[in-house]
């Protein structure tokens, strides 16, 4: 099974609309579409906002999907796996690396946003 296919299967079980899907989730009723037609993939970004909203995990939705690459997905406005250029999660990825995967990436954000705090107090008390 796609990806698509399951999106689309989730919210037709769902009794939703594109248009009801897109308001809830404040994204494109295209880039659904394209996603659910297997045309585009969800960064990994709205892969999770997908999977909070279906009240599922990243595992329980990519599980009997074939693959899914995630080579040029943005995580909060950056490269999320600029180290790894062909990084593919698949029915077979063990559920632990995916969330040691989550788990990294919310201490990376943390170590960001502390970083901005940083820069912007060097920069106060350099005037």
């Amino acid at each position: 099974m796609t990806l698509g296919t399951k999106l689309r299967n989730l919210r037709i079980d769902k009794k939703l609309s594109l248009e009801k899907l897109a308001f809830e989730l404040e994204i494109s009723k295209v880039a659904i579409g394209k996603w659910e037609a297997d045309k585009a993939k969800p960064n990994f970004e709205n892969l999770l906002h997908l999977c909070n909203y279906y009240e599922t995990d990243v595992y329980n939705l990519l599980e009997d999907v074939s693959n899914v690459n995630f080579a040029n997905a943005k995580f909060k406005g950056h490269s999320y796996a600029a180290f790894a250029q062909n990084f593919t999660v698949n029915h077979s990825t063990p559920p632990e690396l995916i969330q040691n995967f989550l788990d990294n990436q919310n201490k990376i954000t943390i170590l960001l946003q502390q970083q901005n705090e940083l820069f912007l107090k060097l920069l106060g008390s350099s005037k």
